[in-house]
């Protein structure tokens, strides 16, 4: 089933994430505070994608438990073929330009192995290592494993608002755990690492499976009082000292997300849900890999610059048309992306399933 909001929430994930690489090119040093803040948080278009990714992920996995004989191989073998190619490409393409750089000594073979069995998650060196934006890619991964558990132990709104709170405790206890036993050291590289990896961003997920719950159970939310409460201590304690349980900023994107997911499901708002933002949500995965490899050419051919900056207005003019170019330009390129790698390996992927069923039921006949 496909669903437009879906594809349009897609749309502005991307759109902010490359609003806030944009925003790092080019002559912006008059812009003022706000709008720098502005941008800045386009970064939460990860999180818009890790919270869409959940509440698809749901959704598919509900249309076809019953409808498939090995559901979760079938599942994974999507997914591997949905992420792996493309992701694989943009390896190769950076592992060309460190080599052709001179950087090799930065990178070392458990860096490339690491990122190639989507394990650069795990390590604080590796995970953002060789591809950039590497690290979502390997977090999206992990979850995947994760899912078929998720799946089967959350059946309600109820269960999922639980899953949610669980989620807040564990990615406030695993960084005292860490920290404790020093396993990181570095503490640049700490903070970096704690911020990318799983545990911090679970929650996200989380809302995007209470998401999936609220639909499917046509937003009768139905959740226990108690619960309520203990999730208004909570939100209390956001205010207070009690640091174990302050809620992260990215989570509070994540629940605009839920809201803003929760109303473009019960209504079709024309403004948003437009071709032009269902298809860059289509292409999106695509887009949001070579988006680095646009602004680094037009960063390398010193074409990020086209008007004399003067003044706040002059810099926002002069970053929109730089915006609007790399948007263009990096849906160009992911629409060849989609067309010769993405959608033929998706293609193989249903293949090999069919072939792996029809083998299974013939073992199942014999």
């Amino acid at each position: 089933m496909k669903l437009k909001y879906i594809d349009v929430l897609r749309g502005i994930a991307v759109l902010g994430v490359l609003m806030v690489h944009c925003s790092y090119f080019g002559s912006n040093f008059v812009f003022p505070k706000v709008i720098k803040s502005f941008f800045e948080n386009g970064a939460m278009g990860v999180q818009l994608f890790f919270f869409t990714s959940a509440f698809t992920l749901f959704l598919s996995m509900n249309n076809r438990i019953d409808n498939e004989k090995l559901p979760y191989i079938n599942f994974f073998i999507r997914r591997f073929f949905r992420i792996a190619p493309i992701y694989y490409l943009g390896i190769c393409y950076y592992l060309l330009g460190i080599y052709l750089k001179g950087d090799v000594i930065n990178i070392d073979f458990y860096d490339v192995i690491s990122n190639f069995l989507f394990l650069n998650g795990f390590n604080p060196n590796w995970i953002n290592s060789v591809v950039p934006g590497g690290w979502s890619i390997a977090v999206e991964m992990t979850f995947y494993c994760l899912l078929p558990i998720l799946f089967v132990k959350i059946k309600n709104t109820q269960q999922a608002f639980i899953f949610v709170i669980n989620t807040l405790l564990i990615r406030s206890i695993f960084p005292l755990i860490l920290n404790a036993f020093n396993l990181i050291g570095n503490d640049k590289l700490s903070q970096e690492y704690l911020y990318y990896y799983l545990p911090n961003q679970l929650p996200i997920f989380a809302l995007g499976i209470l998401f999936y719950f609220i639909v499917k159970e046509n937003y009768k939310i139905s959740i226990s009082p108690i619960l309520i409460v203990f999730s208004s201590f909570i939100l209390i304690s956001q205010f207070s000292n009690i640091s174990i349980l302050i809620l992260p900023s990215h989570f509070i994107f994540g629940i605009a997300f839920l809201l803003l997911g929760i109303g473009m499901s019960k209504y079709e708002f024309k403004l948003l849900i437009n071709p032009i933002l269902i298809y860059i949500g289509k292409v999106s995965y695509s887009i949001y890999l070579v988006h680095f490899v646009v602004l680094f050419l037009l960063n390398k051919f010193k074409f990020v610059d086209y008007l004399y900056i003067s003044n706040t207005y002059s810099a926002l003019l002069n970053f929109f048309i730089r915006f609007i170019l790399l948007i263009t330009i990096s849906t160009i390129f992911a629409t060849i992306l989609h067309k010769l790698i993405e959608y033929p390996m998706q293609k193989l992927g249903g293949k090999m399933i069919e072939k792996l069923n029809m083998n299974n039921q013939k073992t199942i006949n014999t």
